[in-house]
């Protein structure tokens, strides 16, 4: 610093630039020209920087338009640079924020100065390319989103994924803040339209449905549905009465908002009836004692259900016609007809338990767990049936209507023990059963399945006294290594426990801990 500023005292404000000289004839004259530091043809300060929009090329200050060709003359009677002739604007060009080969993979981009720099050096990341808006510290490099900035996932993509960096669709609700997920089409439910409902706080129907406005009753909030505008309904713990619908051609997302039941104790046909062609989302609820009817009823539509409990109904559990139906995380437990009733659909049953199901004391038909009719399909994987009971000669696990169609069953990474006997399937050998465990007279060596004696039952599999219908294994018995996990599978069980994916474990919606 000392020798810098005796330096600077030395040269004084100014410092003297390129001596013109002229001829014109037989005359000649020479003259000095006062060159200021930063100023355009003079000299850069010592820091690299000019005044204005100039910028420091080979140490002299010049116009960004005159850094075009990168050739810089001398002048021959002082040896300095010559303002106006120094095309070169440091490192790269065109200085324009956006990617140059010129650069390395650490600083891609020219900024405005012409140098190479991170992200952080450029404007936006949204102009150099609107699908990756968002700058990224750690790599320097404008990625689709970050952590902190998911500006740029919208739409069918509204998720970032932390590690990759890109956006992908929603699977779950709980990836969409303050709404919830349409999984059907991976987007997130608007937020700002979401109806709230509080049966247990300070709510009124004749309010605005907002966070701090709940309506009373879940009924209010479907009443408002519009078919055309995708609705989530945010329903707080408390007990809500009453049967409900949902209007036909609807899409409706009823999510539990808190910690807490939901309990609706519905009567009626149905607890919960689908308008048609309805797509309806429940999560986070419990549906139970509808002591004439159903507990929901999907006619003609999409059914999702996460989280939920289903329980003591009258006929079904779910009844679905002609209706596609998905089963997370859940359980149906001790409705007297039949847990899930399928026909002429699709059903597909994920980390869910069905037991109980079935009451030949009580019901004028007992179907028992799983009933299928009019050529549905049903795949199940890491399910559990437990205790479900049917008529005579049904199958007290999965039934088959003896119909024109031809219903088609896939259980894999299942238990299914019945009440009583070895009638576990009805479905006349359709069915596809791998590395499952289900009642069977014999175990057979040469199938990767495991059969159990109805005796074993209950040294193999426990009910949770906390939960109803849950039925868990016993952790160090025979059941160990029956799975076996393949993609596509959930690698997480009925309580979100991670699950070995590559090596045999238990089957069934749960887990036992390592």
């Amino acid at each position: 610093m000392a020798l810098w500023l005796g330096f600077g005292v030395s040269l004084g404000v100014a410092c003297t630039g390129p001596t013109a000289t002229t001829t014109e004839g037989d005359d000649t004259t020479t003259g000095d020209t006062e060159c200021l530091v930063g100023s355009v043809g003079c000299q850069c300060t010592p820091g690299g920087t000019c005044d204005g929009n100039l910028v420091c090329a080979s140490k002299i200050c010049v116009p960004l338009d005159d850094t075009s060709t990168g050739v810089t003359t001398t002048d021959t009677d002082t040896g300095q640079p010559t303002a106006g002739t120094d095309t070169s604007a440091g490192e790269c060009e065109p200085a324009n924020g956006q990617p140059n080969a010129v650069c390395g993979s650490d600083e891609p981009y020219c900024s405005t100065l012409g140098e190479c720099v991170p992200c952080s050096g450029i404007a936006s990341c949204a102009a150099v390319d609107p699908a990756t808006p968002a700058c990224d510290a750690v790599s320097g490099l404008c990625v689709a989103c970050t952590e902190d900035d998911t500006s740029g996932c919208t739409g069918t993509t509204p998720v970032c994924h932390p590690e990759t960096q890109t956006c992908h669709a929603c699977t779950s609700h709980d990836e969409c803040s303050g709404a919830a997920c349409d999984i059907a089409t991976g987007a997130c439910f608007p937020a700002d339209g979401a109806l709230w409902v509080d049966g247990a706080g300070d709510c009124d129907d004749a309010a605005s449905g907002s966070e701090a406005e709940p309506l009373c009753t879940i009924a209010e909030a479907l009443s408002r549905v519009v078919a055309a505008d995708p609705q989530a309904i945010l329903v707080r713990p408390a007990v809500y009465d009453g049967a409900l619908v949902v209007p036909e051609s609807s899409v409706v997302a009823i999510v539990r908002a808190g910690a807490g039941a939901v309990e609706i104790l519905g009567n009626g046909d149905a607890t919960l009836g689908l308008g048609n062609q309805a797509r309806v989302y429940l999560d986070g609820l419990e549906l139970r004692g509808n002591d004439v009817g159903s507990g929901v009823v999907c006619d003609g539509g999409e059914l999702w259900i996460d989280r939920s409990l289903i329980r003591q109904h009258h006929v079904s559990g779910v009844s679905a016609v002609g209706c596609d139906v998905q089963v997370r995380a859940s359980a149906l437990n001790k409705n007297l007809g039949e847990g899930l009733f399928v026909s002429g659909g699709a059903v597909r049953l994920e980390n869910t338990f069905i037991t109980e199901n079935g009451d030949k004391a009580n019901a004028d038909n007992p179907r028992g767990g799983l009933a299928l009719a009019g050529g549905a399909t049903a795949t199940l994987v890491y399910v559990t049936l437990v205790g479900n009971n049917a008529y005579t000669g049904g199958g007290l696990s999965v039934e088959c209507e003896p119909d024109p169609g031809v219903e088609s069953v896939s259980l894999r990474n299942s238990i299914a023990f019945n009440a009583v006997g070895y009638s576990t399937f009805n479905c006349e050998g359709v069915e596809v059963v791998s590395h499952t465990a289900y009642s069977a007279a014999t175990d057979e060596p040469d199938d990767d399945n495991l059969g159990v004696a109805t005796a074993e039952v209950p040294m193999l599999v426990g009910a949770d006294a906390a939960i109803p219908g849950v039925y868990r294994p016993v952790p160090g018995t025979k059941l160990d290594g029956v799975a076996m996990f393949e993609g596509g599978d959930p690698d997480v069980d009925f309580e979100g426990d991670p699950r070995p994916t590559d090596e045999p474990s238990f089957p069934g919606a749960d887990q036992p801990p390592p």
